[in-house]
């Protein structure tokens, strides 16, 4: 019986497997290859979020058409109402994936108030490349649990004798079971340390799909969190009772609209990330997770700094050894000039998980803010040892080189090469040349960001930085209030941000950090 129904799947699977197109693009040095859902660039996988992956073959397979951006919405989203700024994060993903042609120019054009085009020259193949035929016999391993088995598809004849690695995947399957149902049982009797209880889900689906995006939200790349955005949604939609599934999805798109890692318009972003909140409490009023996240939506978009306050208090009651909540008070005591409290917070979110890469790079830059140098580069190099990949430990550290403009500069560069052309980190370079006298640099990349920011959402806080930085306080101010306008979270440290102590004595400044419900602070030693 385990014989015919192990065949009568395998004969599906095959039947359903030829079935697939297996027609495969080549363009560029990439291979994209729409029945595996893997895009190549030579022999490595690059990495793309699905709704990326599902955009960029939708352009190929119309290469040299315009494809509007309506008929894209329809076959990107087609049961989802999703807003039109999802495409253009997408877009923007891919194009910093594939980078220019040799020519230039970019694989995805722009036509404007239209649509876009996919600008390459794209080869179309009947076959999957590199497919290779079956082991000859004296090189399979032998098995003698079952006979083999003859499946015919529509290339021949292909004998396979799979039957041990039927039976082992069989046992394998059973103990990855079993091992969940103990994992689970356990984690419901002895929480992980910093973690709230509202996380729990009898669906493993679901929390598997959890921990994945929180892995990747934690990565705080532009890649990184938006495929947390999606791997979120999934967790929700395999169990709608899951809180912290949706508390998650509010810190995606937390990250997604604030500072340092905006693609999102605040206005797009936070009010998605308010509404994920107010499910996942209405699942669980005591999940420390959600008022974590309500916390930072009053802080960084409502500019509620007396409600952001008791949400923190009240998510450290429900949850004292919920780090992401230490962290995330931090910065409200920083913005607020509390700086001592803020410390306390950093600490006690650091002494709560050690090794991780964005508590070191977050107690770097609270040393920062605080003008402590000297204690900022050690932990910042502490988060590049932990991951020499995270864009924001080398931007911390190249804000700490004081008085170093050529390291504090090839920090900044590395986070462009590392996030592929981020306009934060493009915008971070730009003010450290500007600090360096390298002003026509600076200039060159604060005018490729304005041509930018008419087709993507680019914070206006950082183009304002950029002017700061420049001494150009004629075009720092308008875009101040352009990012007022906003909402942009990067105002919220506008009275400790180094970049604009030589502004605080303006009238005009200090109308914007009272927009911002601050106290204007003014070095009395600048007047």
């Amino acid at each position: 019986m385990l014989r015919k129904t192990l065949g009568f799947c395998w004969s599906r699977f095959c039947a359903d497997l030829t079935a697939v197109n297996s027609a495969y693009y080549c363009f560029g040095p990439f291979r994209l290859l729409p029945s595996e859902h893997i895009l190549l660039r030579g022999d490595a996988s690059v990495p793309l979020a699905p709704k990326a992956y599902d955009l960029l073959l939708a352009l190929v397979r119309r290469h040299g058409q315009l494809v509007s951006r309506d008929d894209l919405m329809r076959e990107i989203w087609p049961d989802s109402f999703v807003e039109e700024i999802n495409l253009t994060v997408n877009i923007s993903l891919l194009r910093k994936t594939l980078g220019e042609q040799p020519d230039g120019r970019q694989y995805i054009a722009t036509i404007p108030k239209r649509g876009y085009r996919f600008e390459a020259a794209v080869s179309e193949f009947p076959q999957p490349p590199e497919s290779k035929e079956a082991p000859a016999a004296a090189e399979r391993p032998s098995f003698s649990v079952i006979q083999d088995l003859e499946v015919t598809t529509q290339s021949g004849n292909l004998r396979w004798r799979y039957a041990g690695l039927v039976a082992l995947a069989i046992a394998m399957l059973v103990a990855v079971v079993l091992g969940r149902h103990f994992a689970m049982r356990k984690l419901a009797q002895d929480p992980v340390p910093g973690t709230a209880a509202s996380r729990l889900t009898e669906n493993s689906h679901a929390l598997d799909l959890y921990n994945q995006a929180r892995s990747l939200w934690s990565r705080r790349s532009m890649e990184s969190v938006q495929q947390s955005v999606e791997l979120f949604q999934q967790a929700i939609d395999a169990d709608p009772n899951f809180a912290a599934a949706y508390a998650g999805l509010a810190d995606a798109y937390i990250t997604a609209g604030s500072y340092g890692n905006s693609f999102l318009p605040p206005r797009v972003a936070l009010p998605k990330a308010e509404d994920a909140v107010s499910k996942a409490l209405a699942l669980d009023e005591n999940s420390a997770e959600a008022h974590t996240s309500l916390a930072y939506i009053k802080l960084t978009y409502d500019w509620d700094w007396t409600g952001a306050e008791a949400e923190f208090k009240r998510a450290l009651a429900l949850n004292p050894n919920y780090a992401n909540a230490h962290h995330w008070y931090s910065h409200e005591l920083m913005a607020e000039g509390r700086v001592q409290e803020s410390h306390e917070q950093s600490e006690q979110a650091l002494a709560l998980d050690p090794t991780d890469r964005v508590m070191n790079e977050h107690m770097a830059w609270h040393h920062f803010m605080a003008r402590e140098y000297g204690r900022a580069i050690p932990q910042a190099m502490k988060a590049i040892e932990l991951d020499p990949d995270f864009v924001q430990a080398h931007r911390v550290l190249g804000l700490t080189y004081s008085g170093r403009s050529a390291e504090a500069c090839a920090e900044f560069k590395k986070g462009i090469d590392l996030s592929h052309g981020d306009p934060v980190a493009q915008a971070y370079l730009a003010r450290c040349y500007a600090l360096s006298h390298r002003t026509g640099e600076a200039h060159q990349i604060l005018d490729a960001l304005l041509k930018d920011a008419q087709e993507r959402y680019i914070s206006s806080a950082e183009i304002a930085a950029v002017y700061a930085a420049l001494g150009d306080e004629t075009n720092c101010i308008p875009w101040l209030r352009k990012a007022v306008d906003e909402r942009a979270s990067a105002l919220i440290y506008i009275n400790v941000d180094p970049v604009f102590d030589h502004l605080r004595a303006r009238s005009d400044f200090q109308a914007i950090v009272k927009q911002v419900s601050l106290t204007p602070v003014v070095d009395e030693t600048s007047k």
